[in-house]
């Protein structure tokens, strides 16, 4: 028995029943995305001033996805039309460009941009004093007269970009951030952490965390700051913090070239960028995970699509064929959409 509408429109729409379907499905998908829309920026503008944190998304990453994104909803459309002109070598041609592109941006989204966020730190201290020791001898190093100023510029830019209210902030609850690259244990023997391309790798980022430290071994953390907050360059320093030895092969590179100790008393909290960090980070990772999670059940059906059943359904019922790629890329449009909205809010606002 044969399915009605499958291939014509019904006269009480006007569209036929697969694409009657997914448009109510897509009204669905509006009115999840759009409370989580809403969540978020209710909970931006009724944060406190000092407490959201800014500047820390790579927007040209965010924008090389963006610009992934949108290729593939054009390759999706290109698909569709080889379809319309009988013409299935093209179809499979541009639908496989397509998976490609959604390959590309989650390789980017979970191979580069959540290790680089949960391998990066924050660290406060425990009171006003220890936070001057390590940024007053962090200025005694670079010949600066005061590097607590220039922490505040760099501060008020991530947490408060009208700088209004950033000086409230007590020194101690303004974090310093970058990587791990080893610590000191109690015995005073350094470990160091292995690196890929400059980012620790996820197993040492949360091992080391979760079995070291908790068993307290750690006396001191081998700390290497953000580029984008620290002095570029180093000289000698006395007291808590010192510049790490440089060491034949790695740890005399990249991050460790300059790192410093930080005991292990005066730290008050020490957070990946995960989403226990912080309200932005709970949200991005719930809004682009999400995101990501429909991007990840398009390459299925996509996947789908091209087995050699959907061949044979190709030959005996070209337009019904048609019908399911087109309804494919409706939904492709919507993913891309969600995430048009997604980069500004997260990456430029």
């Amino acid at each position: 028995m044969d399915i009605p509408y499958t291939t014509k429109d019904r006269p009480d729409t006007g569209l036929y029943n697969g694409k009657v379907g997914i448009w109510l499905f897509l009204a669905s998908e509006v009115m999840l995305f759009g409370a989580l829309f809403s969540a978020y920026v209710l909970l931006r503008v009724g944060s406190e001033p000092g407490t959201w944190s800014l500047g820390l998304m790579n927007k040209w990453v965010g924008a090389f996805n963006t610009l992934v994104l949108i290729a593939s909803s054009v390759t999706i459309v290109l698909a569709w039309v080889s379809l319309k002109l009988k013409d299935f070598a093209k179809y499979r041609y541009w639908q496989w460009v397509t998976i490609v592109f959604a390959l590309m941006f989650l390789g980017v989204k979970w191979s580069y941009e959540w290790p680089a966020k949960l391998t990066h730190y924050d660290i406060t201290f425990v009171s006003n004093e220890a936070a001057a020791r390590v940024f007053t001898d962090a200025a005694k190093m670079t010949g600066e007269t005061s590097y607590t100023n220039r922490l505040h510029t760099a501060w008020g830019n991530r947490y408060d970009p009208n700088k209004q209210d950033y000086a409230k902030v007590e020194l101690k609850d303004k974090p310093l951030d970058g990587h791990i690259v080893g610590y000191i244990d109690e015995a005073g023997h350094e470990h160091h952490i292995g690196a890929a391309f400059d980012i620790p790798f996820w197993s040492h980022a949360f091992a080391w965390r979760t079995t070291t430290l908790a068993k307290k071994k750690v006396k001191s953390l081998i700390f290497a700051p953000a580029h984008d907050s620290w002095p570029a360059k180093h000289g000698a320093a006395a007291g808590a913090v010192r510049v790490a030895e440089a060491k034949p092969g790695a740890h005399a590179t990249g991050h460790a070239a300059h790192s410093i100790t930080v005991p292990r008393a005066d730290i008050q909290r020490l957070s990946s960028f995960e989403p226990k960090h912080s309200t932005f980070f709970a949200t991005y990772y719930t809004l682009t995970g999400l995101h990501a999670l429909h991007v990840l059940g398009g390459i299925i059906v996509m996947l789908y699509h091209l087995l050699p059943c959907n061949h044979r359904l190709w030959l005996r019922d070209p337009d019904r064929f048609a019908n399911r790629i087109e309804i494919t890329g409706l939904f492709w449009h919507f993913v891309d959409l969600v995430w048009i909205f997604l980069f500004p809010i997260l990456y430029l606002l």
